[in-house]
């Protein structure tokens, strides 16, 4: 009967052992098949992303502006619709974000910022990732660890403010600026700046779902930009009275 046990300790040490190994191979082939094996661009691919031109599409049609060229202003207000802890916060890092939330003891914070310039960047893996998969959810979460390593923050957000959809068939804030209001960036109004800086949440709020709702979500930035102290007080209540108005769309976007 001994024996017998011993034999069968034996062979379940060795099958443990066996189990052991599997996991780690399988271990190391996950870590090299989201590191390397699906063409997700590297650090040094990320860093050499043009900066005068669309990074997620070959249209030549749209516009890009460079950060310096986008009023403050409206930086601002973007950075307090999406992530009002953007430049503060100690990283963008998911892995690292998590980490800190365990070492406090609270909910890990998502980055929309980060998050959808991820998005964006996955079209540099051509041939992989597309649709909803765990290679592709798997795969955003490599690739913003890369991001935040390879660009700062000044650039994520450049990328966020060209690449970002703000309905009516534009992407970016210079294409919003014409879409909806005719004029250049450096002319919109503090009531301007607020819808547009919050259209990238809720792009689609302009179909079926009125004015009521837009003006709503334009004066709750308008609030936020007050109390962040980035406007004041006779600024935001002029800008909050003032009606939503924006230019008629084009026939060709209508449908969009």
């Amino acid at each position: 009967m001994r024996r017998l046990f011993v034999v069968a300790a034996k062979s379940a040490v060795a099958l443990l052992g066996l189990v052991t190994v599997g996991l780690m191979a399988f271990a190391s082939y996950l870590a090299w098949h989201y590191a390397y094996g699906i063409g997700l661009p590297d650090r040094n691919r990320l860093a050499a992303v043009s900066a005068t031109r669309p990074v997620c599409s070959t249209d030549p049609q749209r516009t890009y502006v460079a950060l310096a060229d986008i009023p403050p202003l409206l930086r601002k207000a973007v950075i307090l619709s999406e992530n009002p802890d953007y430049y503060e916060r100690p990283s963008l890092n998911l892995f690292a974000e998590l980490g800190l939330a365990i070492a406090h003891d609270r909910e890990p914070r998502p980055s929309n910022i980060a998050g959808s310039v991820t998005r964006c960047l996955m079209s540099l893996a051509e041939g992989c990732c597309h649709g909803q998969s765990l290679d592709r959810a798997i795969g955003e979460i490599v690739l913003q660890n890369r991001v935040v390593r390879a660009l700062s923050r000044d650039r994520i957000l450049e990328i966020f403010l060209n690449e970002s959809y703000f309905g009516r068939g534009s992407y970016g804030v210079g294409s919003a600026a014409m879409s909806y209001f005719g004029r250049p960036l450096d002319t919109l109004t503090i009531d301007e700046i607020a819808l547009v800086a919050a259209l990238p949440r809720a792009p689609s709020f302009w179909h079926g779902r009125g004015r009521d709702v837009m003006v709503e979500r334009r004066n709750t930035l308008i609030d936020k930009m007050l109390r962040a102290g980035i406007i004041n007080n006779v600024e935001a209540a002029s800008a909050r009275e003032r009606p939503l108005e924006f230019r008629e769309r084009p026939p060709q976007s209508r449908s969009l």
